[in-house]
C-alpha cells in the first residue's frame, strides 16, 4: 500500500515542478517595458513628450488642450492608421503602439488639420543604448544657469 502512495505522489511532483517552471519564465518573458509619451495637441500643433525613439512598446497619452475636436493617428512600419476616438476639448484618451525601426507619421486625422499643421515625423532607430538623454535637463538647466549668473555678478 505504501509504493502505491509513493507511485500516485509522483505526478503531483512532476506537475509541480512543471507549474513551478512556467511561472519562472513568465517574468524573464515580460521584462520589455512599455514607455509612456505625451502628445499635447492644440489648435494646430501637436507636442510630444519625447524627442528621440527606439523600437519598443510605447502608450501615447494625447491630451487636446485646444478648442477644437482632435485626435491622435500613427501610421508606419508595421502599423496602418491606429488612432484615437476623437478627443473633445480638455479631454484626453490614450493609444498603444508597438513601433519598430523606421519613420512614422503622427497627425490628427479630423479633416484639414494635418494640413494646418498637426503632424509630427519621427525616426524610430535601431535599439541604441547611447541615446540615453534626457529631453527635461535642456530647460531647466539654462534657466538656473543665467539666474546663477545675475546673482554672482
Amino acid at each position: 500500500m505504501h509504493s502505491i502512495r509513493t507511485i500516485a505522489s509522483l505526478p503531483m511532483a512532476a506537475l509541480a515542478a512543471a507549474a513551478t517552471t512556467v511561472l519562472a519564465a513568465g517574468p524573464a518573458a515580460a521584462s520589455t517595458s512599455t514607455t509612456s509619451v505625451k502628445a499635447v495637441e492644440t489648435d494646430f500643433h501637436i507636442a510630444l513628450s519625447k524627442s528621440s525613439f527606439k523600437p519598443g512598446k510605447y502608450v501615447f497619452h494625447a491630451v487636446n488642450k485646444g478648442h477644437t475636436t482632435h485626435a491622435l493617428m500613427i501610421t508606419g512600419p508595421g502599423i496602418k492608421m491606429a488612432m484615437t476616438k476623437d478627443i473633445s476639448p480638455g479631454q484626453s484618451t490614450t493609444l498603444a503602439v508597438t513601433l519598430q525601426k523606421g519613420a512614422y507619421d503622427i497627425d490628427c486625422p479630423i479633416p484639414g488639420h494635418k494640413a494646418l499643421g498637426m503632424n509630427v515625423n519621427i525616426n524610430v532607430g535601431g535599439a541604441a543604448t547611447t541615446s540615453g538623454s534626457t529631453p527635461t535637463t535642456s530647460g531647466s538647466g539654462g534657466t538656473s544657469s543665467a539666474g546663477g549668473g545675475g546673482a554672482a555678478f
